[in-house]
C-alpha cells in the first residue's frame, strides 16, 4: 500500500479537484461536495489509504483483494460500474477500480480509526521491538494473528506465509508460546519480507506461497497449504523447516 500511496501523492497531492464523480450512491454527496477542494495530504497506515481534503474531511479507502487505483489522461463522460470514484485534476483523471471499501471521516473518527490499527510495518519509525511487543501475549495461532490489522498493520496473505517461513515458525504455533528471541526473529522476518517487496516495486519472492505440493527450496520437503481462521485464509508452509506447534 505504501507504493500505491506514493503514486497517488505524485498524481494528486496539492492539486485541486475540478470534478469528482462516482457510481456509488453512498458517495454521491461527498463527490459533489469536494469539487474545488485540494488534496491537502495523502497518507496510509497498513492497508488503509487516507485522503485529506481539509475542512475536517477525510476519505478512507481499503482495496482488499481486488481494488486498484489507476490514472488516465482521458475524461469519463459516463463512469463504468466497476469504477467506484474518479477524481479529475488539471492534467489527468485518477480513478478507483473496484474500490471495495470507502468511508468518510471527520478528524475525530480519523483518529479513532488510526488508533484501532496496530503498528504499521512500513512506517520508517516502526521497530522490531514494536512488532514483537504487539504480537506477544496473544493466544491466536500465528497464521491468524498476523492478519489481524489491530495487532500489526499491513501484513497480507503473501507476507504472512513468507514471514513465517523465514522465521522458521509454524502457522499453528501460538504467539504466547514464543520466547522473546523468537518474537523478535519473526518481527525481523516480517520487516524483511515487506520492505523487500517494496524495494522491488511490489513484487514478492515466493518461497512457500502458492507452492503447495512443490519441494521446499531449503530442505526438499513438500510445501503444505492449510486454511485458518473464520475466513479460512490459506497459509503455505514447509512442515520440515516450520514444525507444526
Amino acid at each position: 500500500m505504501k507504493l500505491t500511496t506514493e503514486r497517488l501523492r505524485k498524481q494528486l497531492e496539492k492539486r485541486v479537484v475540478s470534478q469528482c464523480t462516482t457510481t456509488r450512491p453512498d458517495l454521491e454527496h461527498f463527490a459533489t461536495s469536494i469539487a474545488g477542494a485540494t488534496f491537502e495530504r495523502i497518507f496510509c497506515k497498513g492497508k488503509h489509504i487516507f485522503f485529506d481534503f481539509g475542512s475536517d474531511r477525510f476519505l478512507n479507502n481499503h482495496l482488499l483483494m481486488r481494488g486498484r487505483w489507476r490514472r488516465t489522461a482521458d475524461r469519463f463522460l459516463l463512469l463504468p460500474a466497476e469504477i467506484w470514484i474518479a477524481f479529475e485534476v488539471a492534467n489527468c483523471t485518477v480513478y478507483n477500480y473496484m474500490g471495495q471499501v470507502f468511508r468518510i471521516f471527520d478528524a475525530g473518527r480519523l483518529v479513532e480509526h488510526l488508533n484501532s490499527l496496530g503498528p504499521d510495518i512500513m512506517d520508517e519509525n516502526c521497530t522490531e521491538q514494536d512488532i514483537a511487543r504487539a504480537l506477544s501475549q496473544r493466544s491466536e495461532p500465528l497464521g491468524e494473528l498476523l492478519l489481524d490489522q489491530a495487532v500489526v498493520s499491513g501484513v497480507g496473505n503473501v507476507a504472512k506465509s513468507e514471514s513465517l517461513f523465514l522465521a522458521g515458525l509454524g502457522p499453528e504455533t501460538r504467539a504466547e508460546c514464543l520466547s522473546e528471541d523468537s518474537l523478535v526473529r519473526l518481527a525481523r522476518s516480517i520487516m524483511q519480507v515487506m520492505w523487500g517487496s517494496y524495494r522491488s516495486g511490489g513484487r514478492w519472492t515466493h518461497r512457500v506461497y502458492r507452492r503447495a505440493g512443490k519441494h521446499c527450496f531449503e530442505c526438499g520437503a513438500r510445501i503444505i497449504m492449510i486454511r485458518q481462521g473464520k475466513q479460512k485464509r490459506s497459509t503455505y508452509f514447509c512442515p520440515s523447516c516450520q514444525p507444526r506447534g
